[in-house]
């Protein structure tokens, strides 16, 4: 059985060498983070010299078997290392209990006589000993035995009862250096391997303990999880060169023959390293972490049990179910949430934002566990990978709401248009314009959203004065020509400003009764069957003055006109809806004394509607509109 210490003693420190180098990444990112530790920068500083000592003794090991020699360098990291542990350990405790400490003054004396010793020892013994390749083990032991003393004392004066050190942590520790304080008297009288493996032990286990209090959310994702397949992995390439290499040896296989059996053998091990991470991690989960579903399969049941929401509310109390037996805990579903960031500790509940656009729209609590493990780091990243999937579900879902809204909300217009056009008969707005306008501000939204926007002010105010016509019959002129310009507006954004439009009205005329949709219907006429029918610039003119008593009001487009046989049905009053319905609502109102005439002017190449009616109303003096 001795001649398996050494492989032992190596592994061990291999192992320590890899569990440290972890936790000092571990630390390095807490402190990058500005996050608070247990035992800040000296805690780092101790857990970075393990590391390097470990690495040190493995490369001492290397140099002394393969290259049989040692180094200078070496000898001289790993002595003063060393010889600083002691007193880089009861710093740690010191600096994490010292608010806590009855005679403070006493414990920093202490500490200082300490670091003062090791000062000492490393400027007078260690050059003696690098001179002989010996390390001088009673200053050391001495120094180890002083500060095992210091931190056990410190353990039992603090009057700490919150935090790292509060009921099973202290008793841990009191046991821990009482073992390495006893280790570290019987090593220069026994020196014998279970002493030295049970030395190198301690430290591994120190680590453990400060992890699994002050860092348990990684504690098992890290060291536990990572850790241990890297030992198992070290392990395994140890047998196999002990063994396997040894027999591809004696089968005296040189040359390409003897790399490529070697290669061949090792391919097993090399096929067998995901694999084998995956199953380790996959047995330590739901065998020790309790955790039901690898992240694939949670991320599937989590989608798949959303996909029939059809309202946020459906979503949120979905997602909370789905969540809650994912994680086998309660879990809220927040639409807004004070404080969200993740819980640091495994005591408190971990919060993950939910965020839309980038910017915080809730979040998602999981409450600790009555009855299991906690919950852990792997368990958070698996959270904050579900709460971004459930943020994309969301979105799509309030976009699917809106846009259904407005499609609602267009539905709603056509109605309420084509029920007054029906109960008045005089309401006359076109669906295509409707359709038209909203093809229009579609276009618009992502490359002009403020003229969009402006449009559709501008359609609402064009409903709004089209379902108040259909409810009176008079209106002033003036309100009838800005629900004109409304309209007017509408379709330059429709044929993207290629249209031109001028209105002119004096104030003589603007306080004039007429009645309601007239001149809106004339202009929609314009617009669909005189500018819409050319691929040119269209014009479309409004000019409304007063003539004695009577009031004439134009609208001209540079459409391509009527045809004949148009103009023919229109004087035998067989003409389209729109222009029937104004012509027989003026014969109805003022009999002979208004009149609609549809003229061409050929010189500038226009077509003229004209309307002329008697003056209702009359206000001050003329002042011109022109736009």
């Amino acid at each position: 059985m001795g001649i398996y210490y050494p492989l032992l003693l190596l592994l061990l420190k291999s192992f320590n060498a890899i569990a440290y180098t972890f936790v000092s990444v571990l630390c390095l990112r807490r402190l990058r983070a500005q996050r608070a530790h247990w035992g800040g920068y000296a805690y780092a500083g101790l857990v970075m010299s393990f590391a390097v000592l470990f690495l040190d003794s493995l490369a001492e090991e290397w140099a002394v078997t393969t290259l049989h020699r040692r180094f200078t360098l070496l000898d001289l990291v790993g002595a003063l290392i060393t010889f600083l542990l002691p007193a880089l350990v009861f710093h740690v405790f010191y600096h994490s209990e010292r608010p806590h400490l009855p005679a403070r003054r006493v414990w920093a004396t202490l500490l200082a006589i300490l670091w003062s010793a090791s000062l000492v020892v490393l400027i007078a013994e260690v050059p003696i000993g690098l001179r002989s390749g010996l390390l001088i083990e009673d200053p050391f032991f001495a120094l180890v035995a002083f500060a095992v003393v210091c931190v056990i004392g410190i353990l039992i004066a603090s009057r700490s009862y919150i935090g790292l050190f509060a009921r099973g942590a202290r008793r841990w520790m009191v046991l821990l250096f009482l073992v390495w304080g006893g280790l570290a008297v019987l090593d220069p009288l026994l020196k014998r391997p279970p002493v030295y493996l049970g030395e190198d032990a301690c430290p591994l286990v120190f680590v453990f303990i400060v992890t699994y209090y002050t860092e348990r959310l990684t504690f098992f994702d890290v060291l536990v999880k990572k850790a241990a397949f890297v030992f198992s992995s070290l392990l395994l390439l140890t047998l196999y060169f002990a063994f396997v290499t040894r027999w591809i040896w004696a089968m005296n296989l040189r040359g390409w023959i003897g790399t490529l059996v070697w290669a061949l053998s090792v391919w097993p091990i090399v096929l067998w390293a995901p694999w084998g991470q995956r199953r380790l991690s996959l047995w330590v989960d739901r065998l020790w972490l309790g955790r039901r579903f690898s992240p694939a399969e949670a991320t599937r049941h989590f989608l798949a049990g959303l996909q029939g929401a059809i309202s946020a509310d459906e979503l949120r109390t979905l997602a909370a179910q789905h969540l809650s037996a994912i994680f086998q805990a309660d879990v809220e579903v927040l639409d807004d949430a004070p404080g969200l960031s993740g819980g640091s500790r495994p005591e408190t509940a971990i919060i993950v934002p939910i965020r839309l656009h980038g910017e915080p729209a809730g979040a998602v609590r999981v409450q600790p566990r009555a009855n299991g493990p906690q919950l852990l780091s792997e368990d958070v990243a698996l959270l904050a990978s579900l709460a971004e999937a459930y943020s994309f579900l969301l979105e799509n879902l309030r976009l699917r709401e809106k846009r259904l809204s407005q499609e609602k909300r267009e539905q709603e217009l056509v109605l309420n248009a084509s029920r007054s056009e029906l109960k008045a008969l005089r309401a006359q707005v076109n669906p295509h314009f409707l359709f038209n306008a909203l093809n229009a501000i579609a276009g618009l939204i992502p490359h002009d959203p403020d003229r969009a926007e402006r449009t559709i002010e501008q359609l609402g105010e064009v409903f709004r004065y089209t379902l108040r016509g259909s409810e009176r019959e008079w209106v002033r002129l003036d309100d009838e020509l800005e629900a004109v310009r409304a309209y007017l507006d509408v379709e330059q954004a429709r044929f993207r400003d290629s249209l031109q439009v001028r209105l002119e009205y004096g104030n003589d005329v603007r306080n004039v009764r007429v009645p309601a949709m007239i001149v809106q219907t004339l202009v929609e006429n314009a617009t669909r069957h005189g500018v819409g029918a050319i691929s040119t610039p269209g014009i479309v003119e409004v000019i409304a003055a007063a003539r004695g008593e009577t009031l004439r009001i134009e609208v001209r487009d540079n459409g391509p006109g009527f045809r004949p046989a148009a103009l023919r049905a229109l004087e035998s009053h067989d003409g389209g809806y729109g222009l029937r319905n104004v012509r027989e609502r003026l014969q109805g109102h003022f009999g002979d004394s208004a009149t609609l005439r549809i003229e061409r002017d050929e010189a500038r190449g226009m077509t003229v509607a004209t309307v002329e009616m008697p003056l209702a109303a009359v206000t001050q003096p003329a002042k011109v509109y022109v736009s």
